[in-house]
């Protein structure tokens, strides 16, 4: 139902109208430029000052002289906070590390230089650095116009994870710590650390040296592995006429080839958390699919990798690993089975394939996983086992290598041979 407003009434709130526009613009900006300072305040801040308020309030209300001398002790500290914190610096800041890519065990070392960009001396400032999850302080002397300050740091790496550093942020603030202003000097960097990897063999299965790739029974009249000949039809191109048997039976005949493609391995990383026993299978397991794909990449084979994440694009060796330095495993995600149905939807032209997941999943799932796979495709499982022993067996006709540490994969991926 629509309300009509008298027409006596509708002059007055059109008037009323653009003013509550001007207030909410107004009150807006009033938010806006107020933002800063009362993100400044502490919890401790706060406190203080709630308190300090209500001490007062009380204090007149009530008449207890030793509430009003609390109350306006906190406001006082307070203002005095509010004085200390004020200022103004000019920084230029930059972050630079010696290598934005290591291996777990290994130390990253840093430097950050702030330069002072305003046309006047600034006194001495706290200035601090966000490492991962953690935050690195230092304190910045009293610099003159346009000089530098250069400190050193050093990221030492115990495991395979992605690191944020930075941005530096200077920060003023009173000693209570009532008051807290901080702002950003410059761009975060990224330190990868990289799972650990291990070479392979070329020669193991997967790693085809053949010039003519994996043949299939997709017939054409064009490729290098020759099958057969057969009678000339309308369409045909003239350069697979076979003029020598064309001549013997007198009518053309024309070669035909079977389809062939480029070695392409194919990796299946299961990331379901309930796969693995604990958390070094999973960094096996991540270790080993990072082994075969650099492998492959470096033989200048065709390599793709599919997560219970789906697919992960990358145009290099070291995007690859850039990727896995933050794969991390997950209460969610399907199946062995969902698994190889995803990897061979998304990959269906590879023609060798690796499931690899932990020590969990009995043999009936890897089993289920392997009969989602087209025929034409070879294909092995990788089981991280922490704490037991390299093996090789057969579910039916899967190959299964049982790879207790990253050392153990070689070996084992030489066995399928």
């Amino acid at each position: 139902m629509t309300t009509v407003l008298p027409p006596a009434w509708r002059r007055p709130l059109a008037r009323l109208r653009p003013a509550a526009t001007r207030a909410g613009i107004a009150t807006d900006a009033v938010r806006e430029a107020t933002r800063p300072w009362v993100g400044a305040v502490t919890p401790l801040g706060w406190t203080a000052l709630g308190g300090g308020m209500t001490a007062l309030v009380l204090g007149y209300r009530q008449g207890w002289v030793e509430l009003k001398v609390i109350g306006i002790a906190a406001l006082l500290t307070l203002l005095l906070a509010l004085a200390w914190t004020l200022g103004r610096a000019s920084y230029d800041a930059t972050i630079s590390l010696d290598r934005e890519r290591v291996t777990p065990g290994d130390t990253a070392y840093g430097s950050v230089t702030v330069r002072n960009r305003a046309g006047r001396m600034v006194l001495p400032a706290r200035m601090e650095l966000p490492v991962g999850g953690g935050v690195a302080a230092f304190d910045l002397p009293a610099l003159s116009p346009d000089a530098s300050d250069d400190v050193l740091f050093s990221v030492p790496t115990t495991r395979r994870c992605v690191i944020e550093i930075g941005p530096v942020r200077s920060v003023r603030g009173d000693p209570i710590g009532l008051l807290r202003r901080t702002r950003d000097w410059a761009g975060a960097i990224t330190l990868y650390v990289h799972p650990r990897t291990v070479p392979i063999d070329a020669s193991t299965v997967g790693y085809l040296k053949d010039i003519e790739g994996v043949t299939t029974h997709d017939l054409s009249s064009s490729d290098v592995a020759f099958h057969a000949l057969r009678d000339y039809v309308t369409g045909d191109s003239l350069r697979s006429i076979h003029w020598r048997t064309t001549a013997r039976v007198g009518r053309l005949m024309v070669r035909q080839f079977e389809e062939s493609r480029r070695s392409h391995l194919l990796l299946a990383l299961s990331l379901r958390e309930a796969d693995y026993a604990d958390a070094d299978e999973f960094e096996v397991a991540v270790s080993a699919v990072a082994s075969m794909a650099v492998q492959a990449i470096r033989e200048e084979r065709q390599v793709s990798l599919v997560t219970s994440r789906g697919r992960v694009r990358f145009a290099t060796g070291a995007a690859l690993l850039d990727h896995l330095a933050g794969v991390q495993a997950s209460s969610r995600g399907g199946t062995l089975r969902d698994l190889a149905t995803s990897a061979v939807t998304l990959v269906p032209n590879a023609s060798m394939a690796a499931i690899v997941t932990g020590s969990v999943p009995p043999p009936r799932e890897l089993r289920a996983a392997h009969l989602t796979l087209p025929a034409p495709l070879a294909a092995f499982a990788v089981r991280s086992v922490a704490g037991g022993t390299c093996t090789r067996r057969a579910i039916s006709t899967l190959t299964v290598i049982d790879v207790p540490t990253l050392a153990d994969l070689p070996k084992a991926v030489r066995s399928i041979r």
